[in-house]
């Protein structure tokens, strides 16, 4: 600093920041006082500016500094004490011991006259008067002066932890001792005792303290917080008692100023003091570690009157661009400690990602601070377009790692503008990148067999509390940044929109690693966004400012919600034009689309990937058992083990899932409230999500439901079913996934073989604990027509999901059937002839198909099952060989265990529909009478016939094979339909041996499979289809000779009902009516066409009557 103002150093010498009767000087006191006849001489001045003042400080610090220099360089006297008189006065009492209390307390402990009379008393060899002369020399001015100069000494040793030389407390080992050449102490001199302390060297011996003292910044910093403390307590005190000390209050309220004064003014000029060089680098550390009553943002009198605080507002008032600096390299050291974590539990020295991220928390707990830090170049990434967008990032590789090492870790180069660029180059992304282990040391795969599941449970519970910590910091962190202010608020959503478009590949089934940002960030994301809805989502009231305009206004959604391109987000239905964009709130629906699209990207994928998981695992079980291999053993089954448990240390947290259940909530219900020209554009994966979600949880972790309502789930789901909404739904899949969820969640769990899903999630509380599917109204009109039409819908869903599909639409519609709410709602689908002829006839084609399945597959499993039973026979089969008949073992057996479950749910379907009269009569129509003939008589003759014995299959339960239970279910369907008088003559025209069907009957009385009425009937059919065989006999005789133009062109039968084709062809009308049902072209030209397309044959039909009349006739004669 030498040089530096040296025309205001005489100024600072003659005391322009002390006491004005007081130049500071080491002068004698004639010196001194002609000093002071000098000074009084002159005029007033007018009052300095912050500027001059400032600029006066920096003139005393070289002052002081060359007064220093030249002090060292004088020779060192023989003689350590100084001048006899300069000496204090011995006291003739004990010295006191350091206090370590508050002024208040200090002033309580003075000696009182009270006191010193009591001491006088007890000696009997001073008199009364004696006692009143030391009593009036007590309360004489000079001693209430020595009094208060003892307190201001015991003041500054406990707020600055320094004594003046030649004080009491001069000799304290735990104090900085400082000269500024007058023991007394003022409000006027802390600004010179506080330079002269933070001028000290580094090497110097002053700084020698017993504890050591604190760098430059932290004993700033601690000082100001003792300060406070101090003037806490004189504040608490008595009005009489504070006038007392009123010059200790202002005493300490100089010593607050001055001690941010002087931090500013360091980290302003990094050179002011050589303790201060590192002036923000102290400052950075200082947040770290700290007792949160210690931190420098903790205020006594509030949060804006801590250290950091009155740090921030006098930095923004000296020097802007220095507090920018300043705030750059603190943000700077942060992250790249944060950089160098991997995870919860990784630290870096005696940090961990908790404490960093609590630091930063602080920085940004000042506004100014938080907006600055919005604005750092390492806030947002790279614009689009931008050279420095496509700059590729390429990591550092240790100097063994070769090109293998380097793709195995991920250590591929990317994009600075792509999902892992805004992951490690921006501060929010470096922050919410943290997350649980993802090679978890706790669950190794070389141990995990070993572990007891309690031992299991306990860690993962352990380190969710670390997970849950840092997410809560994480929460904190990101308000701190939304209450920084508008613009703060507003880069914070910038970042949220290019983090959500630059993520679009997270949605793939394997996303690549170096476009898209890691799970843990993802899921950090949308924890941070649920908290950011957290005050809406309970509050029905500000629901109503969720405006639906937000996805469709690209200015508001920064292209998150794109309708083209390769990242357009499919619409539920037409994306109409709406009303322009102009919401009461725009905060509101900026958190909920964007904590929406969060889930899409985090915990949705997420989930998916870890059933895929457990998919996998579950597949190497079956292959290690089948091997008769060692299952602990098997590194690589411990791999996708250990990978499964710890995963679910952050999939299944149970603060992330019942915040992410009540969001689902709130999106089902703002979907059902949104008209319907604005739902049509609404995010076709808003309702993915909303039912992939609370399936995945009811499948997996079904007990993280208890507690939560998913009311209006139920009615999304139902609404979107309707009839009237099958338009506007056009994803087949998505809306088979509607009825998945009412079986997953709403169908109570003791109504069919499922999963333990808690009632209080199927249970409506306001209909007296009700199940939803029954208590709901619009469920009552429109659910069993919906699901009826569904079952025909997810014929497009793909071979073994059509099958998981159509069974749990069966118990859906079972349980619907038994209730009386839904009663009318089936009774009201038999008036449409054409939609319930459709629905049976896929039906009838489903059961067909899976029977055909199943009773080619049961003697295949038995028939590989009896072979590797056979431990000879297996032995002498090559690997291969064994691998091959595993593997169709394998395939089949999973064919079967799609095909079973629906089979047998299917053929209960038909026994309970056909109980209603008005159904059966529809089932007897020539449509569907053959089929449904046919297809009852194929399953009868696989379980009574001759061939019954091939279905026998070790452990058949493991395939849902319970031929009982399906014998039962197929002979109680004949017997409903044996008064019928066209089911048996359709069972002659099928060629129905009355033999297999009197096998059937002893078989059902055997096995006590009926009773009553429904056996009495079913023993009735066997002679009643003998007669109807004849009458059919007699009718083929009859027909035998019949002219060709009579025959039906497709089946070669006679017709009873011939019809014209647009092609010209003529064909019976029964026969093309059910090849319309599978196929809606012309059979001889492929052509589209209906049945309204048909044209009767009027003049064949009469040429046909009359010549059966002649026949009848000739025949009768």
């Amino acid at each position: 600093m030498s040089g530096f103002l040296p025309g205001l150093a005489d100024w600072a010498l003659r005391g322009g920041a002390g006491n004005p009767d007081d130049d500071g000087s080491d002068d004698d006191d004639d010196n001194n006082d002609s000093g002071n006849q000098a000074a009084s001489a002159e005029p007033i001045q007018p009052a300095l500016t912050e500027d001059e003042m400032r600029a006066r400080r920096l003139a005393r610090m070289e002052a002081m500094q060359k007064r220093q220099q030249a002090e060292a360089s004088k020779p060192t006297p023989m003689e350590v004490d100084g001048p006899e008189d300069k000496k204090p006065q011995a006291s003739s009492t004990p010295k006191r011991p350091p206090i370590a209390a508050t002024a208040a307390t200090t002033a309580a402990m003075d000696v009182t006259p009270a006191s010193n009379a009591r001491k006088n008393k007890q000696s009997p060899d001073v008199s009364n008067e004696a006692i009143k002369k030391k009593k009036e020399a007590i309360t004489s001015p000079d001693d209430l002066a020595r009094k208060m100069q003892r307190k201001k000494e015991l003041l500054l040793k406990r707020v600055l932890l320094l004594s003046l030389s030649g004080s009491a407390t001069a000799s304290d080992t735990s104090c900085v001792t400082v000269d500024i050449g007058d023991p007394n102490i003022s409000s006027s001199s802390i600004a010179e005792i506080l330079a002269t302390r933070l001028s000290l060297e580094a090497e110097s011996a002053a700084l020698s303290t017993v504890p050591t003292q604190k760098e430059l910044i932290p004993y700033l910093a601690q000082s100001h917080r003792r300060a406070c403390e101090e003037l806490k307590a004189i504040r608490q005190q008595q009005e009489h008692k504070r006038e007392k000390v009123a010059e200790l209050e202002e005493m300490l309220d100089e010593i607050q100023k001055q001690v941010v004064n002087y931090a500013a003014s360091s980290l302003i000029e990094p050179d002011l003091f050589e303790l201060g060089q590192d002036g923000a680098m102290q400052l950075a550390k200082a947040f770290i570690g700290t007792n949160p009553a210690e931190s420098i943002t903790f205020g006594i009198f509030g949060p804006a009157s801590s250290f950091y605080n009155c740090l921030c507002d006098e930095l923004m008032t000296q020097d802007q661009s220095a507090f920018q600096s300043t705030i750059n390299t603190v943000l700077k050291y942060f992250m790249d400690k944060m950089s160098k974590c991997e995870s919860v539990d990784a630290g870096v020295g005696d940090a961990n990602p908790v404490s960093i991220l609590t630091a930063l928390t602080s920085v940004i707990s000042n506004k100014k601070a938080a907006a600055l830090v919005a604005q750092s170049d390492s806030f947002l990434p790279p614009a689009a377009g931008t050279p420095q967008a496509d700059e590729l990032i390429r990591l550092p590789l240790a100097q063994t790692a070769d090109l293998l090492q380097m793709l195995a870790n991920g250590n591929r180069p990317y994009k600075r503008r792509s999902g892992l660029g805004i992951e490690k180059q921006t501060l929010l992304g470096t922050v919410l990148r943290i997350g649980a282990p993802k090679s978890n040391p706790a669950f190794s795969s070389n141990s995990i067999f070993r572990q007891s599941l309690d031992s299991v449970e306990r860690t993962t519970s352990s380190q969710r509390v670390q997970l849950r910590n840092y997410q809560e910091m994480c929460n904190r962190f990101v308000m701190n940044l939304v209450k920084g202010g508008a613009a703060a608020r507003g880069k914070v959503m910038s970042w949220f929109i290019e983090c959500l478009k630059l993520n679009v590949g997270a949605t793939a089934l394997r996303p690549d690693q170096t476009k898209v940002s890691s799970t843990p960030l993802l899921l950090n994301m949308q924890v941070v966004l649920l908290k950011l809805c957290e005050p809406f989502v309970l509050d029905d009231k500000k629901h109503r400012l969720i405006d639906p305009g937000f996805v469709s206004s690209a200015k508001s959604h920064g292209g998150v919600f794109e309708t083209e391109g390769d990242d357009a987000i499919p619409r539920l239905g037409e994306s109409q034009a709406g009303a322009e964009y102009n919401p009461k709130n725009a905060f509101i629906p900026q958190c909920f689309f964007f904590a929406a699209r969060s889930i899409a990207l985090g915990l949705a994928p997420a989930l998916s990937h870890h059933e895929n998981l457990l998919r996998h695992i579950s597949h190497a079980h079956w292959e290690i058992n089948s091997q008769n291999r060692d299952m602990q053993s098997d590194p690589h089954f411990g791999i996708l083990v250990s990978r499964q448990r710890s995963n679910e240390v952050a999939l299944f947290q149970p603060e992330l899932v019942q915040d992410t259940l009540r969001f689902c909530n709130l999106i089902a219900k703002f979907l059902d409230d949104t008209p319907d020209e604005q739902l049509s554009g609404m995010p076709e994966h808003f309702v993915d999500n909303v039912c992939d979600i609370v399936m995945s949880i009811a499948k997996m972790k079904s007990k993280l439901l208890r507690g939560v309502e998913l009311r209006h789930v139920f009615k999304l789901v139902v609404k979107l079913l309707s009839p009237k909404y099958a338009n506007m739904v056009r994803n087949y899949n998505l809306r088979a996934m509607l009825g998945d969820v009412l079986y997953e969640l709403y169908l109570p769990s003791n109504t069919d073989d499922r999963r333990d899903v808690p009632p209080s999630v199927s249970c409506d509380p306001l209909a007296g604990g009700q199940t939803f599917l029954l208590s709901d109204k619009f469920a009552q009109e429109t659910l069993a027509p919906s699901l009826l039409l569904l079952y025909g819908e997810v014929e497009h869903t793909g071979y073994y999901d059509k099958m998981s599909h159509r069974a749990k639409i069966s118990s859906l519609l079972k349980y619907l059937w038994e209730s009386a709410e839904h009663r009318p709602a089936f009774r009201a689908i038999t008036q449409n002839k054409a939609s319930f002829i459709k629905f049976a006839n896929g039906i009838m084609n489903e059961t067909n198909t899976l029977i055909a399945t199943v009773m080619q597959k049961l003697p295949e499993i038995r028939e590989a099952q009896e072979k590797m039973a056979n431990t000879q026979e297996w032995g002498r089969l090559s690997e291969d060989e064994q691998n091959v008949i595993s593997s169709r073992l394998e395939d089949s057996e999973r064919d079967v265990k799609h095909a079973l479950p629906l089979c047998n749910k299917t053929l209960q379907m038909f026994g309970y529909l056909n109980t209603d009269k008005d159904i059966r009569n529809l089932f007897l129509l020539d449509e569907l009478c053959p089929r449904l003939v046919a297809m009852l008589l194929h399953v009868l003759t696989k379980l009574v016939g001759s061939k019954g014995l091939d279905l026998k299959v070790n452990n058949p339960e493991q395939y849902q094979f319970r031929p009982k239970e399906m014998l039962r279910d197929l002979c109680a369907i004949f017997a409903l339909f044996a008064s019928s008088t066209e089911f048996s003559m359709e069972c002659a025209k099928s060629g129905c041996d009355p033999a297999l069907l009197s096998l059937a009957v002893k078989t059902c009385k055997r096995l006590n499979l009926l009773a009553g009425e429904s056996m009495i009937a079913f023993e009735s059919l066997p002679d009643k289809v003998k007669s109807a065989s004849q009458l059919v006999a007699a009718d083929e005789a009859l027909l035998v000779d019949a002219p060709d133009e009579f025959h039906d062109e497709l089946l070669s039968t006679f017709m009873s009902d011939p019809v014209i084709l647009p092609s010209g062809h003529i064909v019976d009308r029964s026969t093309i009516t059910q090849h319309l049902l599978n196929d809606s072209i012309d059979p001889f030209n492929r052509a589209e066409m209906t049945i309204d397309d048909v044209k009767p044959a009027t003049e064949l039909k009469a040429k046909m009557a009359k010549w059966l009349e002649e026949k009848r006739a000739a025949q009768g004669s």
